[in-house]
């Protein structure tokens, strides 16, 4: 069986692309949206705050079903078919344990650097991938909603070919083989196909940016969430930090604080709340440099998005 499915990560560029399918404009059946179980604080473009949970319940899945998409709100599952648990709590268990060697989330290291960041991998990609798979899917071509203003960074795997106005590429993932370097033995790194797995980007071939996104979902009569990140994702920009609710800022700088000093949510590697008045104060300095949002940072096409 063949699978042609939508990564739905509940932004405005997923919402686009599930409309996209509703019309039959392209192809699939399934809309699929990744639950990390850390996204409890989403603001609507309506003005209302709710989880990721009830946004697809109320907004998603009955516009998906009047349309007759499928549409999945699914977790990732370990080797013995268990939830994983919600990505906050774990990053808690983490923060308590003070071994932080396990944390997934890519927080900013007190002496520079980051944490490698593998809840995409565990909490988005491997969701859909598992869910496909118990679908029965054999094969897969799974479409993605980022812009084309972000083409240049998150467009990723080898281009295959073009079917019909949509450019298919081979999904890949990161694997290391070892390759002799005069005489010596090198890990060397590189882009490893996954047979089973192909994607396109309908927007970015389309030329739609943010807000053409914003705009046709609007026109659709359908609020978008407008910001689609994680709670605690350490990829957000001052905007996304002032939307966050108050008290969701204090937890999250309560469990910062558990860090004892070693990780933190920001780039100014300083404690959260210190981090943002000094955004606020840099802004307030070079207000042109703040004026236009940036792009989510993270350079996956799986969140943000």
């Amino acid at each position: 069986m063949h699978l042609d499915a939508w990564a739905n990560g509940l932004g405005a560029q997923s919402l686009v692309g599930l409309i996209l399918m509703c019309r039959r404009e392209i192809p699939g059946t399934v809309s699929l949206t990744a639950d990390t179980g850390w996204e409890f604080d989403r603001l609507w473009s309506n003005g209302r705050r709710a989880s990721a949970r009830v946004y697809f319940d109320e907004v998603v899945k009955p516009y998906a079903s009047r349309h007759e998409i499928d549409a999945r709100f699914v977790r990732s599952v370990d080797k013995n078919g268990v939830e994983l648990p919600d990505l906050g709590d774990y990053t808690a268990k983490v923060a308590a344990s003070g071994n932080f060697k396990g944390l997934n989330i890519p927080m900013f290291g007190s002496r520079k650097g980051r944490v490698t960041q593998r809840c995409t991998d565990k909490m988005k990609i491997r969701a859909c991938r598992q869910e496909a798979r118990k679908m029965g899917a054999k094969t897969m071509t799974i479409g993605q909603g980022i812009h084309i203003g972000e083409a240049s960074r998150r467009v990723s795997g080898f281009y295959l070919y073009n079917e019909g106005k949509w450019s298919i590429y081979q999904t890949t993932i990161d694997a290391y083989r070892n390759e002799d370097q005069d005489g010596k033995t090198v890990r060397v790194k590189y882009k490893k196909p996954i047979k089973w797995l192909k994607h396109f980007y309908p927007l970015v071939d389309l030329g739609l940016n943010r807000n053409d996104c914003q705009r046709m979902v609007v026109s659709e009569k359908l609020p978008y969430i407008i910001s689609s990140e994680c709670d605690g994702c350490p990829h957000k920009d001052l905007p996304r930090w002032e939307r966050t609710s108050p008290d969701v800022i204090a937890r999250l700088a309560k469990l910062e604080s558990q860090f004892n000093g070693e990780f933190f949510f920001t780039d100014e590697r300083i404690p959260l709340l210190e981090a943002i008045a000094k955004k606020q104060e840099k802004r307030a300095a070079n207000p042109e440099k703040y004026k236009t949002e940036a792009d989510f940072g993270c350079e996956n096409s799986f969140c943000g998005i």
